[in-house]
């Protein structure tokens, strides 16, 4: 696992740290403690050379991390605590908090349990053919509480379950079941409890947002607010346009409808009263107004 820096240090070497860690956070737009529990270095290495573009970590001594802290010359720094994680860890970045933590998280990696690790959620077994053959697993899939069946020489599970909780230990039967039906349950990577940004502080809970559904919303809110304001009237730089348009619209109608021989609607005018003629036109039974006019004429010549 990582470990921080050698136990021997030298006041000299102490001093260099805090007074290196003291620029950084300093330098530094977002400053953000993380927990390195249970991250084996290898993959700290390779997660390392995988964010060097956006991020800087850096792993010291809890109390050389809090003196940095304290020296350094940041509007409330020193709300930023290393005591939030169990083995903390800097990291550095120009990226927004936010952006910061959907980096990291995107750099996680799935990993198989070994035993004795703490369930980040529920684990659940997904029903069908688990390719595994009768044996023992049949007992151990039935003690965990699966329905379970042999069907053409292989285990089926009959409907989805549950069988280790969120917080509960994975023990040896767990992991068992899990290798055998190739589950990889946990999760490998730096995981960023707090992070500091111009004076605030946000913890993983503020930070760990849907950008996605976030955007929408706001789109969806804009939407709304723009279509209210130009409902109701209220003029400003975004609404004037279609503000204006829609009265423009309103009045060429009345003006087509009310046959107005203004330039902008004379060709609409014409169009419009064809149209209506045309209309009555088609309604009228021309032939019998002809002769009923006939008639009326040789009524009068008699």
């Amino acid at each position: 696992m990582v470990q921080p820096t050698p136990k021997t240090l030298t006041r000299e070497d102490k001093e260099q740290i805090v007074e290196q860690l003291q620029g950084q956070i300093e330098e530094a737009s977002v400053v953000g403690i993380l927990d390195m529990q249970s991250l084996p270095a290898k993959q700290l290495q390779e997660i390392k050379k995988e964010m060097k573009e956006f991020a800087n970590v850096r792993m010291e001594r809890k109390n050389l991390m809090e003196i940095a802290l304290e020296n350094a010359e940041k509007d409330d720094i020193t709300t930023l605590d290393p005591s939030e994680a169990m083995q903390p860890a800097f990291i550095f970045s120009e990226k927004d908090p936010f952006q910061l933590y959907s980096l990291i998280q995107r750099n996680k990696t799935s990993a198989a349990a070994q035993g004795g690790e703490t369930a980040p959620n529920d684990i659940e077994i997904p029903d069908g053919d688990t390719g595994i053959g009768p044996g023992p697993m049949l007992g151990k899939l039935q003690g965990a509480g699966l329905q379970v069946q042999v069907d053409d020489g292989t285990i089926h599970v009959q409907n989805p379950g549950v069988i280790i909780e969120e917080g509960e230990t994975i023990d040896d039967d767990g992991v068992e079941i899990l290798n055998q039906i190739g589950i990889e349950p946990l999760e490998i990577g730096l995981d960023l409890k707090i992070a500091y940004s111009e004076g605030e502080v946000f913890t993983s809970d503020q930070l760990d947002i849907d950008t996605e559904q976030y955007r929408s919303d706001v789109e969806a809110a804009a939407s709304g607010a723009f279509n209210l304001a130009v409902n109701a009237g209220v003029v400003n730089a975004t609404t004037a346009p279609a503000i204006v348009g829609e009265a423009s619209r309103k009045a060429k109608n009345v003006a087509v409808s009310e046959g107005l021989p203004v330039e902008d609607t004379i060709e609409e005018s014409v169009g419009y009263a064809a149209s209506n003629a045309r209309g009555v036109d088609s309604q009228l039974d021309l032939e019998a107004v002809e002769e009923s006019e006939d008639d009326d004429s040789e009524e009068t010549e008699e």
